[in-house]
């Protein structure tokens, strides 16, 4: 059995020498507690890690961050294991902690948008910033759900009962805050991908209200997509993305046409257990983006490209939002 208290003294100068060394002080977090090595000096695993915070200097907060951190890893090689998937080892791993806590709360459970994200900050795909700002979008539309994140219930009933329709507005604002789903647009290939030198923009604004200048009235978006994924380098796409969850909606929806002037892209989401009867039924100045119970966002119908003439309203209020 490994003594203890080498165990802490190799934990305790990663915590003040080796700050980087996360996987390490992961692995021997974890030796102590599937061995109970903190039997009997202390009564419980969480005393033992109180013990080693107050020794180290540091807080309970940042070890328990870090034991987390390599648990959401383990959990994902073993799924991968599952799927013959090769990852690399834990210990070959070279990415903060951090951003495998970010991947845990914007996936808010979803295992498919887990494993996604999961290898794209592996492959370097998604920064720090990106999924910042994917998991603040998020919590923007989890304190407005059920109140008045668009103009909707969380539940609306097609012929389906409540459970049977399981999406709501929240999980289909999960899915669409990453860009995955642009990967199959078909606008997108190599010639139209922004350069390396180029920094990537997907930015996804909920419940984006501007006042228009052109139609003298304030509008809302149910979600405002700024990218620059699916253009050429220097070019920022603006999207307008709709959420429906009945056929009653579709005509309020309709109304996006009044701002069409102002982005590039007219889309309207709808969960797929009513895309079949919904979709035939939707004008074809729309693109329609097909959420399916996973929380996964798919192009169901690609949207037309058009050329906003008055980008300005848009990215004037964007801007105000964002700084």
């Amino acid at each position: 059995m490994s003594n203890i208290k080498s165990i802490e003294e190799e934990i305790e100068k990663i915590l003040v020498k080796e700050k980087r060394s996360w996987v390490r002080l992961f692995e021997l977090i974890r030796e102590v507690e599937l061995g109970a090595l903190w039997k009997p000096e202390h009564s419980s695993f969480t005393r033992w890690i109180r013990h080693l915070a107050y020794e180290s200097g540091v807080t309970e907060s940042l070890i328990w961050k870090r034991k987390k951190a390599g648990e959401i890893y383990s959990d994902y090689q073993k799924r991968a294991r599952k799927k013959g998937i090769s990852v690399p080892r834990i210990e070959d791993v070279d990415v903060s902690p951090d951003n495998f806590e970010l991947v845990e709360k914007i996936s808010q459970g979803n295992k498919e948008i887990k494993d996604d994200l999961m290898e794209k900050v592996l492959q370097r795909e998604l920064k720090r910033s990106d999924l910042l700002s994917a998991w603040k979008s998020v919590k923007t539309i989890r304190q407005n759900d059920g109140a008045s994140i668009i103009k909707k219930n969380s539940h609306s009933e097609v012929g389906h009962s409540e459970k049977e329709l399981a999406l709501s507005v929240t999980d289909i604002a999960v899915s669409l805050t990453y860009s995955s789903w642009l990967n199959h647009f078909s606008v997108f290939n190599s010639d139209a991908i922004v350069t390396r030198t180029q920094r990537k923009v997907y930015k996804l604004l909920p419940n984006f209200s501007f006042y228009s200048y052109l139609t003298d009235r304030s509008h809302t978006i149910d979600f405002l997509l700024m990218e620059n994924h699916t253009s050429k380098p220097h070019q920022l796409n603006l999207h307008s993305i709709e959420v429906v969850l009945s056929e009653e909606e579709l005509h309020c929806s309709f109304n996006s046409r009044k701002y069409q002037q102002h982005v590039n892209y007219l889309w309207i989401a709808i969960p797929s257990i009513i895309i079949e009867k919904i979709g035939p039924k939707i004008s074809e100045d729309y693109g329609i983006i097909e959420v399916r119970d996973r929380k996964v966002a798919t192009i169901w119908r690609n949207s037309l490209y058009s050329v906003a003439t008055n980008k300005l309203d848009l990215l004037q209020e964007a801007l105000i939002q964002i700084i």
